[in-house]
């Protein structure tokens, strides 16, 4: 990849940037990390001692897990913040990782594919939050140093080793990047192509080093709560299992758009004559933009997140043979299509989140209440979505109730987070919760929570802690 002349942000820069604003702005409004497994992770710093209580559960990931919600654990302490100004300030802190990562990766790479590849990614990633927002940030990093032909082999090696070893502790598909990365860069030499060679030694290298410290991190750092191990025995492959991966591109057609986008800039990378057309990246654009707007849901940052490592993998390897101004100038268009589409999805995203926080709040009650009750309204149930499903192509009419029908149903996947998500947005006045049916996910173990307890730092600690010892905790 040969290096270009740095400059400031431009048009697709601005746009990116303008769109992940968006996203960030609308999804701290919303609280959008209450909604899933954030609704854990976030409420851990503000009850106690977080790796105690959870965070200890996914060692393996430690570095993920401490960069993004480590600053907020540490500023409720060390401020004694009352709830609701913890949740605003750890949102701000949580979409705060992504863009330090940005900016490291203009500090440092030699030509923008990198840290607009990035960024970009990030946009649908976001609402979710995944180790590999910061995972892929130090792996995007790595490969920046890699493509820079300036910098000698000793920085390479040093940055192997050395965010090897963060990455380790982040999430294990940042090993299968590195071997995506090392097929597709032997794939291009072999065919001629300028991809840098030395790059190859290093990504062997690094997926050789990701490999055994997932074996090690499995084998000595293994979780002791039972259901947890469940949970990630459940979806272990899903990040490698084909079937898997074409199904989320056919239940959010919009994420096909978006690879699509990721990759037509490089698409010459792999063959000179290969080149997309601008009528054909606009076509992409607009049906992105219909799928933002009328299939986007509460599960498709989750959904996301399976196929996004192989394409910026992709994206990066097939870049890396390309001219920097070549890239850059075919990027434009492209980029600025992710945008608008990503912004557009950001917005549907937080009129469902909306609309999901306006039901909870027409069913706060002062105390505990079990909402599955049976003297209670009832609540509504998990829906399965059919293989040709009204909802992937126009989901405001799918059902006869949008919110009761479509909404609802979505966010039962995470029926665990409804009990911290009412409690924060209530103050600590109401806490609305299921019962876990067996074998589901229960986040604490017992002997941690008692030791939470025994700290409490007031009554609204002791209440949900409370809660929490007698509902959601297993023996361990």
């Amino acid at each position: 990849m040969q290096a270009m002349t740095r400059k400031t942000l431009d048009a697709a820069d601005g746009a990116l940037l303008a769109a992940f604003v968006v996203s960030a702005g609308l999804g701290t409004w919303n609280n959008c990390l209450l909604f899933n497994d954030g609704a854990v992770l976030l409420s851990v710093g503000w009850l106690g001692d977080a790796w105690d209580l959870y965070f200890n559960q996914i060692a393996g990931r430690a570095v993920s897990t401490f960069v993004t919600f480590g600053p907020a654990w540490a500023a409720r302490w060390a401020f004694d913040l009352a709830p609701d100004a913890y949740i605003v300030l750890a949102h701000a802190l949580y979409f705060t990782v992504p863009l330090v990562l940005w900016l490291a990766l203009r500090a440092i790479e030699p030509q923008r594919a990198f840290s607009r590849l990035y960024l970009a990614t990030m946009l649908v990633l976001i609402y979710f939050p995944t180790e590999l927002i910061v995972g892929t940030g130090l792996w995007m990093i790595w490969a920046a140093v890699l493509a820079d032909p300036a910098r000698p082999g000793r920085h390479i090696a040093i940055a192997t080793i050395g965010l090897g070893a963060a990455m380790a502790f982040t999430h294990p598909s940042t090993a299968v990047m590195s071997l995506l990365y090392l097929i597709v860069g032997l794939v291009l030499v072999l065919s001629g192509r300028p991809f840098p060679r030395r790059a190859l030694v290093a990504a062997a290298a690094l997926a050789a080093l990701l490999l055994a410290a997932y074996a090690g991190t499995s084998t000595f750092l293994p979780p002791t709560n039972p259901t947890i191990v469940d949970a990630l025995t459940v979806g272990r492959y899903d990040h490698i299992n084909p079937a898997w991966l074409a199904a989320t591109l056919w239940l959010f057609p919009m994420l096909a758009a978006l690879w699509l986008l990721l990759l037509a800039p490089a698409a010459e990378g792999l063959n000179p004559r290969w080149r997309v057309p601008p009528m054909a990246i606009a076509v992409v654009g607009l049906l992105g933009v219909w799928f933002a707007a009328n299939g986007t849901s509460l599960l498709t940052p989750i959904f996301a997140r399976h196929a996004a490592t192989h394409v910026l993998a992709l994206a990066v390897a097939l870049a890396s043979a390309l001219p920097a101004t070549a890239w850059s100038t075919r990027a434009r268009r492209p980029l600025m299509w992710f945008a608008a589409i990503t912004a557009v999805a950001a917005i549907s995203y937080n009129v469902d989140l909306w609309l999901f926080g306006r039901f909870v709040d027409r069913h706060l009650a002062p105390g505990i209440v079990n909402v599955d009750d049976p003297g209670r309204p009832p609540w509504p149930l998990q829906r399965r979505r059919e293989a040709i499903d009204t909802s992937i192509f126009f989901k405001w009419a799918a059902k006869p109730d949008y919110v009761r029908d479509v909404v609802m149903p979505d966010y039962q996947r995470y029926y665990q987070a409804l009990a911290f998500y009412s409690f924060f947005r209530s103050d600590g006045r109401s806490l609305l919760f299921h019962r876990i049916p067996p074998r589901q996910w229960v986040p604490f173990e017992c002997p941690a929570v008692d030791r939470a307890l025994a700290r409490a730092h007031g009554d609204l600690d002791r209440q949900i802690l409370g809660f929490l010892r007698a509902t959601y905790c297993v023996s361990g």
